[in-house]
């Protein structure tokens, strides 16, 4: 009997070690991931131009938090890099507004029902696969539920509602037609007639994933861990937006179209952040 006990006490203990073992990895993952992210703000020629002494509170950050980790302190490290990244991001974040004007929410509405209209597309191909034929169609009922609301609300001059539930669709959109697509490449066929054509539609797909971000942080989905890294990657972003802009200014829309793609892709690192599977 003593020794069954002593045969479960020894692997309950193994368990209990092969636990903590994966948490220690995950919080390790985690502090990496942030000091990247520090790295890569630091390295911008915003950052380098800054005369508030971000660069030098971010280098000394990123020396305390490798000793840290070093020291196999992650936690530590981790509360060290939120500090930097929280006030970066602080920074750099535009003042919020009470109440968007109503050309601004007219903007976003148009915005948001093309980006909808883009991912529904891409969910109607999917109708062809036998396997996948059902849950597409479903899908689609979905959407044009939403999108029928809000149309509604539209014709009722209720802008900022029929925003909230396009914001549904398009992430009910993009989430279940990651998931569907699992595994498979996802090619979304667009075409341009000119480089200032490609510009204006990635402009409007980063105020859709920027607005989609708002709303999932909004429902407290990037607390704790996630708060820093989603306002971090939201800030690059937008950095990464205003040097598109001064190239668009300048005629030189191809380079803009460039940054505006990996503007987007910022965001959706952010999304990804809060569990949203994007592309």
């Amino acid at each position: 009997m003593w020794i069954i006990r002593y045969g479960l006490v020894l692997a309950c203990s193994a368990l209990a070690t092969a636990a903590q073992s994966q948490a220690g990895d995950e919080s390790r993952k985690l502090v990496e991931q942030k000091m990247r992210l520090l790295e890569m703000l630091l390295a911008s020629p915003s950052a380098k131009a800054d005369t508030g002494g971000m660069a030098e509170r971010g280098g000394k950050a990123l020396t305390s938090a490798r000793e840290a980790l070093a020291a196999n302190r992650p936690d530590d490290a981790a509360r060290t890099l939120d500090e930097v990244l929280r006030s970066s991001a602080a920074a750099r974040r535009p003042v919020a507004e009470t109440s968007l004007p109503d050309s601004a929410l007219a903007l976003a509405h148009q915005n948001l029902v093309e980006q909808v209209a883009t991912y529904r597309a891409s969910i109607e191909d999917l109708l062809a696969d036998p396997k996948l034929a059902a849950a597409a169609r479903g899908l689609l009922a979905r959407i044009d539920a939403h999108a029928a609301e809000a149309r509604r609300e539209a014709g009722a001059a209720r802008l900022s509602e029929a925003n909230r539930i396009l914001g549904e669709a398009y992430k009910l959109a993009v989430g279940e037609l990651a998931r569907l697509r699992a595994g498979q490449e996802v090619v979304m066929a667009l075409r341009f007639a000119s480089p200032v054509e490609e510009y204006a539609y990635e402009q409007k797909r980063f105020e859709s994933s920027q607005m989609m971000v708002g709303m999932l942080a909004g429902e407290g989905r990037a607390e704790g861990d996630r708060r820093a890294l989603v306002d971090g990657f939201s800030a690059e972003a937008r950095r990464l937006r205003s040097e598109a802009e001064a190239h668009a200014q300048a005629g030189r829309h191809r380079d803009a179209v460039s940054l505006m793609e990996k503007a987007s892709a910022q965001l959706n690192r952010a999304l990804q952040t809060m569990g949203v599977p994007v592309f």
